[in-house]
């Protein structure tokens, strides 16, 4: 076991992770970053398009703001929402520094590469400014712990997954930036190993959680032949304009999107993949939505497109879109809710804060268009220069000796070869993508979400069994522990809210409920068990407002 002590820890090593890197060490901390894959480029900021969303000048800030608050279905919160909108422009002026060009073009900037995906080169460019820096990058290393000491935060302890070595890490201020957890689901756009696991880690130490039942699904193509890019709202929101009826067909041949007033409005993300998945259930077992663009020239496929970001992206498979019809399935793309933060990004653990797609709160029930990477900018400078300050006032602690040699043992326990039965790890997490995928799509109810905490139950049961050859497999281990307890968080978090709103949809509660549930559902583990909160959403005064107005 190794021992080493920084100021600053940082979990997660995407793009909220290493812009809350750079700022740490700016602020002359002491940075240990730490990274499940070998190389700081396997994250969702590597594979994005390279888009983000952010406005100049005041108007344009309050529309970014209200738009946020709408397509969230009003459930994010407005004082981190105004964060994000204020600080936009000031965040992406920096990426300059840093060597990124920007096409910027109707309040949304876009990276300027030869090559897609384009998000790679700002991993690059990030990365190589932590390095400059001083930030020290522990890469091929999971943690499977937070070091506690009563309700504060003393670091973590890792398990280097190329040797087997355990880290005992004391740090100040802990900083988790671990991402979504997208892939639990079968049909997902995210790198591997996007599960949660920050999230998990974060309910083990107490701190607040949110907004869990909110997961956004983006229709993706599923016939050979064609990028397994998801087909985003926009591509259909422009081709609808040169197809009546919009561009989907449901198995009847109908042009379904008027039906669900999505011809006449503009589409968001969550209107729309319900609108697919509503389409497909009706039809039954062999349901199918396709896209169809057959007898458009590919010249007006593009010419659709407003924006030159958008032209680049589809003029490449423009010819293949328009040459037949293809099949499009729903795809887990970016989730919503996560570890609950405040403006300075501090969770309700002390010394831990959290940024990026592991948090909740900004987003609400449905995620806005190019918020994503706006926010990891945003948010991991912010974190990083609040758990900076915050290393500056404490005092090292070292962690228990006794929780580190415990956590060992519980580590090495995984070799024993004398249990009653031996379960491969690999079992487990293909039990578990199957229970979210079949129950947690974006259409839901009660008894299917009962059925899936029965079937978890089942494979929990088989947790204590779970054996490897050697601690080179350890994260096939941890892994599966980490996703059947968020699992059964976001199965719990879907149950309690008895409405339709944003991605979620009970199809036993199929309306929107503002009088009931414009609220958040926060989860904690208290004394060892799990209890629902519901907080009344900040942006209840926003709702009634517009009402009042349109009124």
């Amino acid at each position: 076991m190794q021992h080493l002590t920084t100021d600053v820890l940082i979990i997660g090593s995407g793009g909220a992770g290493l812009r809350a890197a750079i700022e740490a060490r700016r602020q002359g901390a002491e940075v240990f970053l730490i990274s499940k894959p070998n190389k700081t480029y396997t994250c969702c900021t590597t594979l994005s398009n390279g888009v983000f969303r952010a406005s100049k000048d005041d108007k344009s800030i309050e529309k970014h703001f209200r738009d946020t608050l709408e397509a969230g279905r009003y459930l994010g919160n407005p004082v981190l929402v105004k964060i994000l909108v204020s600080e936009a422009w000031p965040a992406l002026m920096e990426l300059e520094k840093f060597g990124i060009r920007l096409l910027i073009e109707d309040e949304k900037a876009s990276i300027i590469a030869d090559r897609q995906p384009s998000g790679i080169f700002l991993s690059r460019a990030l990365a190589r400014e932590v390095i400059d820096l001083g930030g020290k990058i522990i890469d091929r290393a999971i943690v499977f712990n937070l070091s506690m000491d009563g309700a504060n935060c003393l670091g973590a302890l890792a398990l280097k997954s190329d040797t087997g070595e355990i880290l005992h890490i004391s740090a100040k201020a802990t900083i988790l930036a671990t991402g979504g957890f997208a892939g639990l689901f079968f049909h997902n756009d995210n790198p591997p190993g996007n599960l949660g696991n920050g999230i998990a880690l974060a309910f083990q130490s107490g701190a607040e959680l949110q907004d869990l039942e909110f997961v956004q699904f983006q229709p993706m193509f599923i016939d050979p032949g064609l990028p397994k890019m998801p087909i985003l709202d926009w591509l259909i929101e422009a081709t609808k304009k040169i197809v009546p009826g919009g561009p989907l067909i449901n198995k009847k041949g109908e042009r379904f999107l008027s039906r669900y007033n999505l011809t006449s409005q503009k589409i968001l993300r969550d209107s729309l993949i319900v609108a697919i998945e509503r389409e497909i259930s009706e039809e039954g077992s062999g349901g199918v939505v396709l896209f169809d663009l057959s007898n458009i020239a590919p010249e007006d496929v593009v010419r659709a497109c407003l924006l030159e970001y958008q032209q680049k992206l589809v003029s490449p498979i423009a010819k293949i879109l328009t040459s037949n019809y293809f099949r499009i399935a729903s795809a887990a793309h970016y989730t919503m809710g996560g570890v609950k933060i405040n403006e300075r990004c501090e969770t309700s653990v002390n010394g831990l804060y959290a940024a990026g797609e592991v948090t909740g709160g900004i987003h609400g029930a449905n995620r806005l268009g190019g918020n994503s990477l706006t926010e990891i900018l945003v948010f991991g400078k912010i974190a990083g220069r609040q758990a900076s300050e915050f290393a500056r006032k404490t005092s090292l602690k070292k962690i228990n000796r006794k929780q580190a040699e415990a956590s060992s043992m519980w580590i090495r326990s995984f070799l024993n070869k004398n249990k009653r039965a031996k379960i491969r790890p690999a079992e487990l997490t293909r039990s578990i993508i199957l229970i979210i995928s079949k129950y947690l799509k974006p259409l839901r109810c009660e008894e299917g979400l009962l059925s899936a905490l029965a079937e978890l139950e089942k494979t929990e049961e088989k947790i204590p069994y779970i054996c490897l050859e050697n601690l080179g497999e350890i994260r096939k281990a941890i892994e599966p522990i980490f996703m059947s307890t968020l699992a059964r968080l976001i199965i719990t978090s879907a149950l309690t809210r008895k409405e339709s709103r944003g991605s979620h949809f009970r199809k036993d509660y199929p309306d929107r409920d503002d009088e009931n549930w414009l609220k958040n559902i926060v989860i904690k583990q208290e004394n060892g068990k799990l209890k629902i909160l519901d907080k009344d959403s900040l942006s209840q005064d926003y709702i009634f407002s517009e009402r009042r107005a349109i009124s």
